[in-house]
């Protein structure tokens, strides 16, 4: 089945609405998506918010509203530089970035230890290979690991890896 334009905006659109709006983990913990439909690869992580320096002001090891407000333009530049998709011809560019706190459950005003990342990388030439780097780790240990899901649902193709700090980068579908 090929996307049609309008069911990617109805998809940006859910997408959006569900990350202004949940208090609930829209992704677990240390894990990522990648899913490519047609032209693109859409990108779902559920990222630390101790692997951006210089964001915690009060340094209780999370993120409250006031201060992503104040520092989401420079974390939204840090995943710009550090979150990468490339092909044959080099990086590919990561597009409407959406970023949101993961609000407990508990207590959905308090501030955040998880920071969800949504984007979507245009690809530029359908059969290259691709290679998929993320040079972001929080800095306690269970933090130093990215679980990752890639699906391509029209090749049927699925593939898992793990990224570290030490192992930052991975190909995809290949082998």
């Amino acid at each position: 089945m090929k996307s049609t334009p309008v069911f990617k905006s109805l998809l940006l659109g859910l997408m959006i609405l569900v990350t202004q709006y949940s208090h609930a983990h829209v992704m677990v913990a240390q894990h990522g998506t990648l899913n490519v439909i047609d032209d693109g690869v859409f990108m779902v992580l559920s990222l630390p918010v101790s692997a951006f320096d210089g964001t915690d002001d009060d340094k209780d090891g999370h993120l409250s509203k006031a201060e992503f407000d104040i520092y989401r333009a420079g974390i939204a530049q840090a995943l710009k530089e550090k979150i990468v998709l490339s092909d044959k011809n080099g990086k590919l560019e990561l597009k409407g970035l959406i970023l949101s706190l993961v609000a407990s459950h508990e207590a959905p005003k308090d501030p955040a230890s998880q920071l969800i990342v949504m984007g979507k990388f245009i690809l530029n030439d359908l059969n290259s290979a691709l290679i998929y780097q993320v040079d972001i780790f929080g800095k306690q240990q269970f933090e130093q690991i990215l679980d990752m899901t890639v699906k391509n649902k029209v090749k049927g193709l699925k593939q898992v890896f793990r990224l570290t700090p030490d192992a930052a980068s991975a190909e995809l579908f290949t082998g």
